[in-house]
């Protein structure tokens, strides 16, 4: 048997130069102390006392045993180890002493094999060659090895990959483990202990194949597309690739399942966006089209050849980022289910994004780049209404509220300043519909940009800022997410651009006289059109001047052609997790603070423009301050002719009464109601517009402030007219007591503004004007009366007396109040604080601001009324002692006290109604003075305009009705009068 065996021999040659590298022992003189070694002469530390010697044993009867014999050798020339003199030329090969220990031979060798003797000969030659001519050893390099001596044998070629692998092959033990043993190994392992549940086993390259597919969302040999569980399932259980168990294997396929569920979701949202284009908002379109453009990056990152796959696990390596885009994006198509126009949709789109972009570095350039696109058309829509783009277009600002733009529009139908029907639009601010990612201030900031860019569009369309012929001529910057600090940096820099040219325009614009500006209602740039070239009269060197200039213009290269967003989502995709990916994310702003910054550049700088040149049109060219001086002297009793005039015509019982009676002619003269001196009322309309009809035209003459007196023919500035004011009917069968404090409520002073003032004129400011002419009206029945009637007509007696003096001090003082510290002061702040507004909605807002601030100076505010009820029961108690006066008056009645005075059918106690009048004059003092020491009175509830109003007309903290009621006070009682006698 030994001898069919192949020897050793055979199997590694001596003379093979790779299998020599294998044995030390064929090193020559392996058995010499090593020159680092110490000095062994001295003797041994290890072994002090003896050495060893190795001899070999004899012939056994064990042919693979040794027997070995220890002999201590006296240290001759320093050797550990030394072999003993009596082995001669005995002593075995080492390559026949491996055969013998082996079992190859029966006897150890005895004698050198010629091979070996061969090879002692030369490495004795080259020890030869190691000595110098004077005898010394030539110095070894201990780190050249032994084999790099003599040139090999055999030329090899070595690369580091081979040399690694050759020696690990060589060196490396048999692993014992099954797993370890080759694929087909384990597959039948595992079929032999799980029969039939160990899996159906499917060539790799088909199996890779397939799951690839899976990944991307489609069908194939192996998985389906199940639509009823709206997920793929394998064609049959249990699949699985040789060298793999089942476990393995479904754990793979869930990966690619999910991800193919995934994409086949994101394919059936953009297909049901696109299904219904028509009514589908721009930015759930802008959507769907960026997931349509990123699934189709996928496809073709994952467009491999199975060459190129190395293993499953390589494919499983490479679907991983596409999983994480997949479904990244599945839930952002998640998160916007539900919303109703374009602002909803990117409040929770701007929310969910916030929310993945921490899942992976490298995906949130391609989240933020999303969202710029989807964004995109509401963008759009906002630079329309702000004049960065003239799409819109007046009016057309009704399709981008449908779309989600805070701006609501209503369209009313009102009468103008001649009577005359006019529709407009009122563009109101919907806070509903700002975006999340959008403050409340740069909302409001867009807004009133936009609603002043209005006028511009409408009272003057030639404009810089209005026509569309200078958007195309100037590179105006569009609002766009900026994502890097240098982007913001360049964004900077084109806002400063953009200024500084509009500012030119503007400039050239105002130099120009009325006449030089022609309209041109297509909104086209006429200098942009060129005019036809006309050959007839022309000379051949002209026409061929042309023809050159032509061709030369058809010969200038296109501009380029920049990237389109969807190539940008493309290339992030077929990058993602690369360094062009990563750098995008290097120092990038946060997102919550990217849109203030990205955006207030350029909104800023188109804010501050175009409500400069509105503000400039309402004050110069529609005389704002005119029109607002107008309704501070007649609606607020703030002229002194206008005042005495119109109590002249009401009250004066000298003028010639508008009644007509039989048997007497009207005289022509200034002729009035005179109420108080009549016991019919209310007059008919004729005898008010006999009355009342030149009151106006005669205290409005002249100029005003760039208004012209339109004489008493015409109309006056925004047709101001008496009217009889709407009531119902408590309050109009309250008017018919002439003697009642409520007897000229049905008068009323009517102004319609002219547009475009009414934006700052509005309908609440003139009902505020309205209410506070109607307390001012009863004010001046009520110092007329106390100064005119009660002056002449106060009949003798200390009582009456005292109560004609008290009534006359009440009445002044409250009305010396109202007109001079309630609306003087306060108008005056007003007109100051004009010069500081800086849009029409802050004109507007500081002008109901102040006339709040009016009616609550003059006890006219809503929760003030039980103070007012209180100074109209003061009223009445002094209308009737004054009807009292007259009555004796005309009947020559001069009793002292005057008890049996009569009024009308009913008796008159002097007495009772003086205690009567001086008690209410004392709770209204008390109840002014405890208003007066109340903390936080007259703060009153503002939302956030209106308070930045008040604040800007009368500064920061501004408290002054208690401070006026403390004057008030003041005046009314000085002494304690009233209060001591509690």
């Amino acid at each position: 048997m030994a001898s069919e065996e192949p020897s050793y021999t055979a199997l590694f040659p001596s003379d093979e130069p790779s299998r020599r590298e294998g044995h030390p022992f064929l090193i020559p003189d392996l058995w010499r102390p090593s020159t680092l070694a110490p000095d062994l002469a001295i003797g041994s530390t290890l072994f002090k006392d003896a050495s060893f010697l190795i001899t070999a044993a004899t012939k056994n009867s064990n042919p693979t045993a040794f027997t070995f014999t220890a002999q201590p050798l006296p240290s001759k020339d320093g050797t550990l180890f030394e072999l003993p003199t009596d082995f001669g030329n005995d002593a075995p090969s080492l390559l026949g002493r491996q055969r013998w220990l082996e079992g190859e031979d029966d006897f150890p060798p005895s004698v050198v094999d010629e091979d070996e003797e061969e090879e002692v000969r030369k490495e004795n030659e080259e020890e030869a060659s190691m000595v110098e001519e004077d005898g010394h050893e030539k110095e070894e390099d201990v780190w050249l090895l032994p084999e790099t001596r003599k040139p090999p044998e055999q030329e090899r070629v070595h690369t580091w990959e081979s040399f690694l692998v050759d020696r690990e092959t060589e060196n490396r033990p048999a692993n014992p483990y099954i797993s370890e043993a080759g694929p087909k190994i384990l597959d039948a392992a595992l079929e032999e202990q799980m029969g039939e549940e160990a899996g159906v086993v499917i060539r790799t390259d088909i199996f890779c194949t397939c799951l690839l597919h899976l990944g991307l969302g489609r069908s194939s040999l192996l998985f389906v597309y199940d639509h009823t569980k709206d997920r793929f399932r394998p064609v049959k259980e249990k699949l699985k690739i040789s060298g793999c168990t089942v476990g393995t294997v479904e754990s793979l396929v869930k990966a690619f399942a999910e991800c193919g569920t995934g994409t086949k979701r994101l394919e059936r949202f953009a297909y049901d966006v696109y299904k219904n284009t028509a009514t589908t908002s721009p930015s759930l379109v802008a959507l769907a089209k960026c997931i349509t453009t990123i699934v189709e990056a996928i496809q073709k990152r994952l467009s491999l050849s199975y060459s190129t796959i190395r293993s499953v696990l390589h494919l499983h390596s490479l679907i991983l980022e596409p999983a994480l885009i997949v479904d990244a994006f599945l839930q952002l198509s998640q998160a916007v289910q539900g919303a109703e126009n374009d602002s909803q949709l990117l409040s929770k789109l701007f929310e969910a994004i916030q929310q993945q972009q921490h899942r992976s570095g490298w995906l949130r350039p391609l989240l933020v780049e999303t969202l710029a696109m989807v964004s995109r058309p509401w963008l759009e829509t906002v630079e329309q209404w702000i004049g960065l783009d003239h799409g819109l277009g007046g009016l057309g600002a009704a399709e981008a509220a449908a779309r989600g733009l805070f701006v609501h529009i209503e369209q009313v139908t009102e009468l103008d300043e001649n009577g005359k029907e006019r529709t407009k639009a009122l563009y109101t601010f919907d806070k509903a519909r700002i975006p999340s990612f959008l403050s409340e201030e740069s909302a409001e900031t867009m807004f009133e940009t936009g609603r002043s860019l209005r006028y511009l569009e409408t009272y003057h369309p030639n404009h810089p800022l209005a026509t569309a012929s200078a958007s195309r001529e100037r590179d105006v910057p569009k609002l766009e997410w900026k994502f890097s600090w240098e982007d913001l940096e360049n964004l900077q820099q084109q806002a400063t651009t953009h200024e500084r040219t509009l500012r030119a325009a503007i400039k050239k614009y105002t130099a120009q006289t009325p006449e030089s500006v022609v309209s041109n209602d297509s909104g086209i740039d006429m200098a942009e059109v060129p005019s036809p070239f006309e050959t007839f009269g022309r000379t051949p060197s002209e026409i061929t001047s042309h023809l050159t200039t032509s061709a030369a213009a058809m010969s200038i290269p296109l501009p380029t052609v920049s990237s389109s967003p969807q190539d940008t989502l493309t290339t992030i995709v077929l990058s993602a997790s690369t360094d062009v990916s990563t750098s995008l994310t290097t120092f990038a702003p946060p997102l919550p603070i990217t849109p203030l910054i990205s955006f207030s550049p350029i909104l800023s700088v188109q804010s501050t423009l175009i409500n400069k040149a509105t503000l400039r049109m309402f004050f110069t060219e529609h005389h704002l301050r005119a029109h607002l001086s107008l309704l501070r002297r007649f609606m607020l009793f703030g002229d002194g002719v206008f005042s005495s005039r119109l109590a002249s015509s009401l009250f004066s019982a000298d003028a010639d009464g508008t009644e007509r009676r039989s048997g007497r002619l009207r005289t022509g003269g200034s002729m009035g109601l005179k109420l108080g001196s009549r016991t019919t009322w209310p007059p008919a309309s004729s005898e008010l517009r006999l009355a009342l009809m030149d009151v106006l035209t005669s205290s409005f003459t002249g100029t005003s402030g760039g208004l012209h007196s339109a004489g008493k023919t015409a109309s006056l500035p925004g047709g101001l007219s008496f009217a009889v004011r709407e009531m119902s009917a408590a309050e109009l069968a309250a008017c018919h007591d002439p003697d009642g404090i409520s007897a000229l409520d049905f008068l009323r002073l009517e102004y319609r503004p002219p547009a475009p003032l009414d934006a700052v004129i509005t309908r609440d400011a003139l009902w505020r004007y309205d209410k506070i002419f109607r307390l001012l009206l009863r004010t001046l029945r009520m110092l007329f009366v106390v100064n005119t009637s009660l002056h002449h007509t106060t009949p003798p007696g200390a009582t009456a007396r005292r109560f004609a003096t008290e009534a006359r001090h009440f009445v002044t003082t409250l009305t010396s109040y109202m007109l001079t510290s309630g609306i003087g002061t306060t108008w005056t702040r007003f007109e100051r604080a004009l010069e500081a507004c800086a849009t029409v909605e802050a004109l507007r807002a500081a002008h109901e601001a102040v006339l709040d601030r009016i009616m609550f100076a003059t006890l006219s505010r809503k929760r003030q009324a039980p103070v007012m009820g209180i100074v109209e029961e003061v009223f009445g108690l002094v209308l009737r002692f004054a009807r009292y006066c007259r009555v004796v008056t005309e009947r020559g009645q001069e009793k002292e006290g005057g008890n049996s005075g009569e009024e009308g059918e009913q008796e008159y106690d002097l007495e009772a109604q003086y205690k009567a009048f001086r008690r209410r004059v004392r709770l209204f003092i008390n109840v002014c003075r405890g208003l007066s020491e109340k903390r936080g009175y007259g703060e009153g509830r503002k939302d956030l305009e209106g308070r930045r109003a008040v604040d800007g007309v009368f500064g920061t903290g501004y408290k002054e009705e208690a401070n006026l009621l403390g004057m008030l006070l003041l005046g009314l009682e000085m002494n304690g009068y009233y209060t001591k006698d509690q």
